[in-house]
């Protein structure tokens, strides 16, 4: 249920709060006064978009603020065209934001029933008639999807599993037969910086070799001296041993690199092998993981795959024959959902028609028109409302056929025998359309009906919808310090009579019809 709506710098509306009633609200006001503001402020707040236009002259940004039982949902539009949107204080995504406001409320009007003529719609509705119970076959359908998936695990025909097993035995060769091991890459990027950068390896370390050479020399003769020298003073005998030691380690160094030199190949020939390596691992990673690691352990799994294809005989043999038990059941089931569904389709269209008969539209024909489908998680039927407003016209489909106030009436007319969704707030924007007199005593007989299943909001220019509203709001708009206001007053009983006596027309007679409606309301 709707609580509360605030609507902010929007408009002609500098600030409004309205707190709405459980039942039947009704808001009524003068032509031009901001019932479209209003209407156009819970669009705004369920999905729609608005202009910047929208913002209220010298505001910085529009704000409409919805208070649920369980949900708060405020949007902002900033005057650089920037949205924000919170739900329960949480920020949300304009998607997020419909979904959220698809479960809460509906907005109707005249031209607002894209849901109404989608004959994705209409099983729903007709289930939502019928009180159609689902629950064994969805229970059943569930089950045998779950037969379904699992056999597609191995294939969904012996030549399906036969190529599954030629592509795993190819992948398991293709990594096997490039032998891989999980720190070659890195070894290989590691030799591929040593040979792209080979002379300048070769030319600098010839020059280290020969200056070792040179120092290697110096530092023998050194150590000769210092030893024949030693025999004068012991602190000596230490230093010499260290020069030892230190031309010793030149010594060693020096064989090395030269080992290294020889034993090293640069040429272009071991660089192309090198890069050659490094394109089959890069190959195998982009088909099998991210690093050699996942290739080795894709490997693994596929061997494991490959052995339960190889001895799944006997497990597919039982899958199939639980399918074809399972898809019998789902067939039966969805046979009886068809049943009840077209015994249903009859009392459907008669009492729509009686209900339309009401509003007016007095030779309204209506049709559910069946097609048989592939059973899916509501059954295995497809089913679209046809309809014709006119004798001698055939019945077709609603979007081909019907008109805006036609739309609006015939929705009232769902809603009044088949609501899907009764907890949801419906709101209705001048649905009274077209319609006088007698229709419109009918019509808010409807509304009334309905507003004891469903929150009803609904602007109204008809005096005896006004009438039957169990809380009554009046939007004006005011002129103050030279600015145009519009405000959005709950009105009491007198204020009431007094509104519902200007929608007659005014005047004393107009006055005592008011007081006449709105005690036939209690009554």
């Amino acid at each position: 249920m709707l609580n509360t709506l605030r609507i902010q710098n929007m408009a002609l509306i500098p600030a409004v709060e309205i707190n709405f009633g459980e039942h039947f609200n009704v808001l009524t006001g003068e032509t031009g006064a901001g019932k479209s503001i209003i209407i156009g402020s819970l669009n705004f707040i369920f999905g729609d978009k608005l202009s910047v236009n929208a913002i209220r002259h010298g505001a910085d940004f529009a704000r409409v603020t919805a208070v649920f039982d369980d949900t708060i949902i405020v949007r902002t539009l900033h005057a650089n065209g920037k949205s924000e949107i919170r739900v329960n204080d949480e920020p949300m995504t304009i998607k997020g934001l419909r979904e959220v406001a698809g479960n809460l409320i509906d907005i109707h009007g005249q031209h607002d029933t894209e849901k109404l003529l989608d004959p994705k719609n209409h099983l729903n509705i007709l289930d939502a008639f019928a009180k159609t119970d689902l629950t064994a076959y969805q229970a059943a359908y569930a089950q045998l999807q779950a037969l379904q998936n699992e056999l597609a695990t191995y294939g969904d025909n012996p030549e399906e599993r036969a190529r599954l097993l030629d592509l795993y035995q190819y992948q398991i060769n293709e990594i096997e037969q490039a032998n891989l091991s999980e720190d070659e890459e890195e070894t290989l990027q590691q030799r591929a910086l040593v040979l792209r950068n080979a002379e300048k390896l070769s030319e600098g370390l010839q020059a280290v070799v020969d200056n070792l050479s040179d120092a290697d020399s110096g530092l023998g003769m050194a150590q000769k001296k210092l030893v024949s020298v030693e025999q004068y003073d012991q602190k000596l005998q230490a230093w010499a041993e260290r020069l030892g030691a230190a031309s010793g380690e030149v010594t060693d160094i020096l064989i090395d690199l030269r080992d290294y030199l020889d034993g090293t190949d640069f040429s272009e020939d071991a660089l192309e092998n090198v890069y050659d390596r490094l394109d089959e691992i890069k190959n195998l990673k982009r088909k099998y993981g991210a690093t050699v690691v996942d290739v080795l352990a894709f490997c693994e799994k596929t061997k494991a795959e490959q052995l339960r294809l190889l001895s799944a005989g006997d497990t597919i043999q039982k899958l199939q024959a639980q399918i074809t038990e399972q898809t019998a059941v789902v067939n039966r089931l969805a046979s009886e959902l068809t049943a009840v569904r077209q015994a249903a389709a009859d009392k459907l269209g008669t009492q729509l028609i009686e209900q339309l008969k009401d509003l007016g539209i007095e030779q309204t024909q209506f049709k559910v028109q069946f097609a048989a489908v592939a059973p899916k998680a509501n059954g295995a039927d497809a089913v679209e409302f046809l309809f014709s407003a006119n004798v001698g016209e055939p019945v077709r489909p609603l979007a081909q056929i019907i008109s805006g106030g036609e739309m609006s009436r015939l929705m009232l007319a769902v809603k009044t025998v088949a609501n899907p969704e009764p907890n949801k707030t419906l709101v209705f924007d001048e649905i009274d359309t077209g319609i006088s007199g007698k229709m419109g005593v009918a019509l808010a007989s409807k509304l009334a009906a309905l507003s004891q299943q469903s929150q009803i909001i609904v602007v109204t220019h008809l005096a005896s919808v006004a009438a039957a509203g169990d809380t009554h709001f009046l939007i004006q708009k005011n002129v103050n310090e030279n600015q145009t206001i519009t405000n959005v007053y709950p009105l009491d009983s007198a204020a009431r009579e007094q509104e519902i006596a200007r929608i007659i027309g005014g005047g004393d007679t107009a006055l005592a019809h008011a007081r006449a409606l709105l005690i036939g309301k209690q009554k």
